[in-house]
């Protein structure tokens, strides 16, 4: 048994090794060295709950983002005293405005909502098809000048307790990439979670639910990106089941993603991993090292 595959091995059952100990193990001797380990670790009850992939029909898409515009709308609602698009037109003050994202325009936009559209004159740096919006400003000749995008957001009152020791790793076997490892669960469910785009992973500790979310990006996504994704509350490249964060994180990880970085945004951590590097994390802190 070569040294990658006990390394893997360790890694399946949730245990990181030292470098050093990672040089004292040896075919013969690391199934005594794991019962030496395991033994070390104090057992929890985690239960885990992943998000799985599935055809839809044509009414389901509908449906689905029929509710997918009506959740943000509601976060949005809940920051703003917004008006419908049509009761705005024939306001003549500053407002308001809650729409979907319908197309790009000639000097901004176009935002729709289920009493019409409009065109929006206006930044539109950050601003994709299919964003869910707030904008404040003014109609004038039934087009919109707006002077602020609200977002929907990770609220402010959002709290991270963490109290748990977790290891986020990119590769543990050939047909999965992302893996989230927790030291304390049971042998059987050491890790946790495996994925190669995006996955979910709630985590029940002490009567408190952790939740993780997980995505690899196409190309290097930066620290201004990743929370980009959050402030819209949607997961790029993922597919309509999947791509709307309806329940604030505590962890957002992008794994095989170029670089080594963390940070935390409105309370959540923010971990980036390359394709070689897992992070540790103990709460809020946050450690790399090398596969």
């Amino acid at each position: 048994m070569e040294k990658k595959e006990i390394l893997e091995f360790f890694l399946k059952n949730g245990i990181l090794l030292s470098p050093e100990e990672f040089d004292q193990i040896n075919e013969k001797n690391y199934l005594e060295f794991f019962q030496r380990k395991k033994a070390e670790t104090k057992r929890e009850e985690i239960v885990v709950e992943t998000q799985t992939k599935r055809k839809i029909t044509n009414k389901e898409f509908v449906n689905i983002s029929r509710e997918k515009f009506d959740f943000l709308r509601n976060l949005l609602i809940q920051k703003t005293e917004a008006v419908s698009i049509n009761k705005g037109k024939k306001l003549f003050s500053t407002i308001t405005i809650i729409g979907r994202v319908k197309e790009s325009g000639s000097k901004g936009f176009v935002v729709e909502d289920e009493t019409g559209e409009t065109e929006v004159i206006g930044e539109n740096k950050d601003v994709n098809i299919g964003d869910v919006i707030a904008l404040k400003g003014y109609f004038k000749d039934n087009v919109f000048y707006a002077n602020q995008i609200i977002w929907p957001d990770i609220p402010l009152d959002h709290e991270n307790l963490l109290d748990i020791r977790l290891t986020l790793t990119p590769k543990v076997k050939e047909d999965m990439i992302g893996f989230v490892i927790c030291p304390k669960a049971k042998t059987e469910g050491r890790v946790i979670g495996g994925f190669s785009k995006y996955g979910k992973i709630k985590i029940m500790k002490d009567n408190k639910e952790i939740i993780i979310i997980a995505f690899s990006p196409s190309k290097e996504m930066s620290e201004e990106e990743s929370i980009k994704i959050l402030k819209k509350r949607i997961i790029p490249e993922s597919s309509l089941l999947e791509n709307i964060i309806t329940e604030v994180p505590h962890i957002f990880w992008i794994f095989n993603n170029g670089r080594n970085w963390a940070r935390n945004y409105k309370g959540v951590v923010i971990v980036s991993t390359d394709n070689e590097s897992f992070a540790e994390l103990h709460g809020h802190e946050v450690n790399f090292g090398k596969i």
